[in-house]
């Protein structure tokens, strides 16, 4: 991961992302996503804003030839920690198909395997899905890593880590979604930037550092993406773009 200006201590952020999300977990049981979102919008001014719920389908965040993997509800959640450290976390959720909510779980401990160093042949024989290597990378970058990591229920993690000339690098996450998954990660508003991207007829968010490193993310057929490292917007984009 790309590491911008002393975030706060992992554990320490996503305690206080359960203990939130925990408290507005008994009010979505209870409520449909059109009372949730004017809840959550009246809660948002009265409450200064320091958590933000959106819901939305996957049929709409994402293009129809996506339904074969079956439609998903997105609950994205942005947590104003403190000052201006903000974490973001993505819950990816099978919808039910009689036009129901699905309850949300609360939070498991799962015991996933240790990430391997694998051959990019090994990876994709092993992989429950298809592994996408990007048709162009940016001249003088060239494959240097695979790596992979089984996770829970056929999910599995693939790494793929691209070295370039002097300081430039950049790696791609592929993973799987399972019936229930959680996204997140962390940035200071002080050193970065966020910003909607469309890739392919997907949506993504981008954030920019300082630094001049980048992550984007974004999710296509049941597999959720990430592109990070030191590389410039247009770049990434083409990288991006090349992998459809």
């Amino acid at each position: 991961m790309v590491e911008s200006a002393a975030p706060p201590p992992l554990e320490e952020s996503w305690a206080r992302f359960e203990k939130k999300l925990k408290e507005k977990r008994s009010l979505q049981r209870k409520l449909n996503v059109n009372k949730l979102k004017k809840f959550l919008a009246w809660r948002f001014i009265a409450a200064a804003g320091v958590i933000i719920f959106l819901a939305i389908t996957f049929s709409t965040a994402f293009p129809v030839k996506a339904r074969a993997i079956g439609d998903k509800i997105t609950h994205t959640v942005e947590t104003l920690l403190s000052g201006t450290q903000v974490n973001v976390a993505t819950e990816y959720k099978n919808d039910d198909p009689n036009g129901g909510v699905p309850p949300l779980e609360d939070f498991k401990e799962v015991s996933i395997q240790q990430e391997k160093i694998v051959s990019l042949e090994e990876a994709r024989s092993t992989s429950p899905f298809p592994i996408v290597v990007p048709q162009y990378v940016s001249p003088g970058f060239k494959l240097d890593q695979v790596k992979y990591q089984e996770m829970v229920r056929g999910t599995a993690k693939v790494t793929l880590s691209y070295k370039g000339i002097d300081s430039g690098y950049f790696q791609l996450t592929e993973m799987n979604t399972p019936n229930s998954y959680v996204q997140g990660y962390g940035y200071d508003m002080e050193d970065a930037s966020v910003e909607d991207l469309r890739i392919g007829g997907n949506d993504g968010k981008m954030i920019t550092f300082k630094n001049k490193s980048i992550r984007i993310t974004w999710m296509r057929q049941g597999v959720v993406y990430g592109l990070e490292g030191k590389i410039t917007k247009k770049e990434a984009v083409k990288i991006i773009e090349s992998m459809n």
